[in-house]
């Protein structure tokens, strides 16, 4: 069965929906229309069958189409039950229509959506006529107060004053003029709050006031509470004591003329502004003899009626023939009336020149000159949309009523005593029981015990007549479901309570959601206060709110020492680092993590530490970061042990070199000792001979001191070094190895090598490592090529290479390379390549290896340049 057929069966709907008096469609999720009444049609220009072939996306201005189809999805995404817009719609002629929609979602009883029904409303008229919407708003809003005081809500506001001029007295609409509370005006001189300028005028008059006892009239500027000066027209009189006669009171009545006083000043005289009243006055002004032929008539009546004054003089027109005849008779009377003298006002419909019917409040008065009626004055407002406004009002109630009977949250009626008079039928769906089981029931006699409890501690809706509260209400079936629940207090004229309008939601799932994100809160808790790492917490201000144990027991501040503190007010960080923590910080605040970056911090006794910080930004339950937190690992054991590490492969090298390097220093010697062996024999070109054993000497003293740097225990410090000149260094000592082994070593350098930072001792171990593997893969002999280049994917990088001939590595070993203690070599440790890629990644560089059995192997290295 169709949705329309559905619709179709239940007739009541149906006859709603067909003959509502404002327009209802329904939409399909897509945007096409499904069924639309004949007020729709009428708006649009359109029959139902045309508007059936279109979509409210072709229909809808495309200024108002996203906001539109943005409040549809949070429909269908639950977000909001229903949505009221504003929007133009475009009809068959091609003209904007301004509408007010008002759209909710029908769902399934799967909750799975269906349609849209939307009501619309043809509001292009009141768009027009806004100036006098507000008009004719307040006029109900007077209808609806005419019990209240004249004083407390008269738009004059009224003052008494002591005869000294102090303030005795000030109604409430004072705060709505001037923003002062009555409290904050008795008391004081009026002469405060006059504009410097009027002091003088408002002192004149009140002495006036004193010794004459006349009313006056007088217009000064008096401060708002916000300092704004406005115009004010305020009439004074006295009041005297009945007994002794004498002044007891001033009383004042003043009114906000501010608007009068600027169009007074745009007018160039009086008599302009008498005639700008007549013609640019919103309302019909005519004037009509005693034959009822029109005389005058204002700028309104020329666009409202379509006759303009030239027409008047060349045919006059009488007000009979603008009258809807069904008015004619008692137009008729009123008129004869008012010549008479007597003032007459009433409603009735015209005609204008178009044949357009509009409902007017005429108000007829007589026109005196000498004593003599002359004619009748006529002022005439059209009050077409406040009859439509009044006329919805009671369809609204109708609207109101199917909207309670349809609504997904329960609305309740309740006396003052809390006994539920009317529920809506949403209690079926939410709590399980019928409207009848509920009515007549106290409200809390179904809540949760507690609830109730704390209800009355809180002292809902005695501070306000608007509240919102939470509660757990009993379910047919015996569990509670939460609610939140707003509750009015609606009063009649005298204040008093006449009923409790309450709607109420199901909060279940938020509820569970609430508790689900405290349980996860208390898990972190949990894991900051027992995570064996020092955590630091810090806000957005860049201040610690928090620290765990761990942090007190690495460094041994306290809580109160710390807490607080901005990050660089830390007396853990040493001075000279706090550039450093400045950059990090910057860096933590646009990638919003740093994971392992190495640094020292200080202990309360002094002892540095060396750490690795990870930072992370932590997130509130809005997703907006709300602070950082920072982990401070100490791993100063851990690299204690790498450089240990590091010095006993640097020992083993050295001691594997002594052999090689015994057999170099061998030469030379053997050399130096043939040459003493001829001098002393007497050969006479001796100075050749010594330039000879000189350089033989200094060539043992390099080797030697080679040997020595390596062995030598150094502290670890970085410094722009030429890595050519180093890698000269590491051949000379390997040489003599590389010969004995039939070696021969390469170089390929590129001739623009830019300076690298690094500890040159540190990456000579490095080097020596390689090549002494190299050279120990070929037992046979061959060569070792040493490419030293720059990085044409990365300017910033060089490359050294280090490529043998020798056996390879299998591809199943490659993987394993780094790991400790795995070798293939028959008494290797497998240290020595850890040790190297250790070195090589604290210079942030990169180690790659490439290898092929039985071709050879290629170790590339990346290391950044200096800048």
């Amino acid at each position: 069965m169709t949705i329309e057929q559905q619709l179709e069966n239940q007739t009541l709907f149906f006859q709603a929906f067909q003959y509502a008096p404002i327009g209802m469609v329904l939409v399909a999720i897509n945007g096409s229309v499904l069924k639309a009444n004949s007020t729709v049609c009428s708006i649009l220009g359109l029959s139902e069958e045309e508007l059936l072939l279109k979509s409210v996306q072709e229909m809808t201005h495309p200024d108002d189409l996203n906001l539109d189809l943005a409040y549809r999805d949070q429909l269908i995404e639950g977000m909001r039950e229903s949505y009221q817009m504003e929007k133009r719609l475009i009809n068959q002629q091609g003209e904007i229509v301004w509408v007010q929609i008002t759209v909710s979602l029908v769902k399934n009883n799967a909750g799975e959506p269906l349609f849209f029904i939307s009501q619309v409303i043809n509001i292009s008229d009141q768009k027009r006529t806004y100036n006098e919407i507000q008009k004719k708003n307040r006029l109900l809003i007077e209808r609806e107060q005419r019990y209240r005081s004249v004083v407390e809500h008269a738009f004059d506001f009224i003052t008494t004053h002591n005869p000294d001029g102090t303030y005795l007295y000030a109604s409430p609409s004072c705060y709505e003029v001037l923003g002062y509370t009555p409290e904050e005006m008795i008391g004081k001189s009026g002469n405060e709050f006059l504009h410097p300028e009027d002091v003088l005028l408002g002192t004149q008059d009140h002495i006036t006031i004193l010794q004459t006892d006349k009313q006056s009239n007088k217009i000064v500027r008096l401060r708002k509470k916000d300092g704004i000066y406005i115009w004010i027209e305020s009439t004074s009189s006295t009041l005297l004591d009945s007994e002794t006669g004498e002044m007891k009171e001033i009383i004042i009545v003043s009114r906000d003329i501010t608007e009068q006083i600027k169009k007074e000043r745009n007018l160039q005289d009086n008599e302009q502004r008498y005639k700008s009243l007549f013609d640019y006055h919103p309302d019909l002004i005519y004037s009509m003899d005693l034959e009822g032929n029109y005389t005058s008539i204002n700028q309104t009546f020329e666009e409202l009626m379509g006759y303009t004054k030239q027409e008047m003089i060349e045919n006059p027109l009488n007000f009979r023939s603008v009258v809807d005849s069904t008015d004619f008779e008692k137009v008729e009377q009123h008129f004869i009336q008012a010549a008479k003298g007597i003032a007459q006002r009433y409603e009735a419909s015209g005609i204008n020149k178009n044949g357009r019917y509009t409902t007017f409040d005429v108000t007829n008065v007589p026109i005196f000159v000498n004593r003599q009626i002359i004619g009748v004055y006529g002022i005439a407002s059209d009050i077409t949309y406040r009859n439509e406004l009044w006329k919805r009002l009671e369809e609204s109630q109708s609207l109101y009523q199917l909207i309670s009977e349809n609504a997904q949250d329960i609305i309740t009626f309740a006396t003052p005593d809390g006994v539920v008079s009317y529920v809506s039928p949403a209690i079926r769906t939410l709590l399980g029981y019928e409207p009848d089981e509920y009515v007549g029931k106290v409200a809390i006699d179904f809540w949760h015990p507690d609830d109730v409890a704390s209800f009355i501690d809180k002292s809902i809706l005695l501070k306000s007549d608007v509240d919102t509260f939470t509660c757990r209400v009993r379910h047919k079936q015996g569990n509670y479901v939460w609610f939140e629940t707003t509750a009015k207090i609606i009063r009649n004229e005298g204040r008093e309570i006449v009923k409790v309008l309450a709607v109420g939601r199901d909060i279940s799932e938020r509820k569970r959601a609430e508790q689900e994100l405290k349980a996860a809160k208390d898990q972190l808790e949990s894991f900051i206060d027992r995570n064996v790492d020092p955590i630091l917490i810090l806000n957005l201000g860049d201040r610690v709110v928090r620290f765990n144990h761990a942090f007190e027991k690495t460094y041994g501040w306290t809580e109160s020492e710390i807490v607080g503190l901005h990050i660089l007010e830390l007396p853990n960080i040493p001075l000279e680092l706090q550039p450093e923590v400045v950059r990090n910080l910057a860096r933590i605040k646009s990638i919003e993590a740093i994971e392992g970056y190495e640094t020292i911090r200080k202990r309360k006794d002094g002892v540095l530490l060396t750490v690795m910080i990870s930072s992370f930004a932590m997130r509130g339950e809005n997703g907006h970061i709300n602070g950082w937190a920072v982990i401070l690992r100490d791993i100063t054991d851990k690299k204690q042990a790498e450089e240990l590490l590091i010095r006993s492969e640097k020992l083993s090298i050295a001691g594997q070199l002594a052999a090689g390097i015994a057999h170099e220093i061998r030469n030379p010697i053997t050399a130096i000792k043939g040459f003493v062996q001829l001098m002393k024999s007497g050969i006479v070109e001796k100075k050749m001979y010594l330039d000879i054993m000189v350089s033989e000497i200094e060539r043992i003293e390099m080797i030697l001191s080679e040997l020595l740097i390596l062995a030598k225990p150094q502290i670890i410090q970085t410094e722009l070094t030429d890595i050519r000149m180093l890698l000269a260094q590491v051949t000379t000592l390997l040489d003599t190895q590389a010969i004995i082994n039939n070696v021969q070593i390469i170089t390929e350098f590129d001739p623009e090598i830019p300076l690298i930072l690094c500890d040159e001792n540190q990456l000579k171990q490095v080097c020596i490592n390689f090549i002494k593997n190299a050279i120990e893969a070929m037992p046979k002999g061959g060569n070792i090529v040493i490419q030293l280049k720059s990085n044409n994917e990365n300017p910033n990088q060089l490359l050294l290479r280090f490529i043998d001939q020798g056996c390879g590595i299998p591809a199943h070993i490659l993987s394993k390379l780094g790991e400790p203690f795995y070798t293939t070599k028959e008494k290797g440790t497998g240290l020595g390549f850890m040790v190297s890629k250790r070195i090589i990644e604290n210079h942030h560089g990169e180690i790659a290896v490439f290898s092929e059995e039985n071709k050879g192997t290629t170790i590339e290295v990346s290391l950044p340049i200096a800048h």
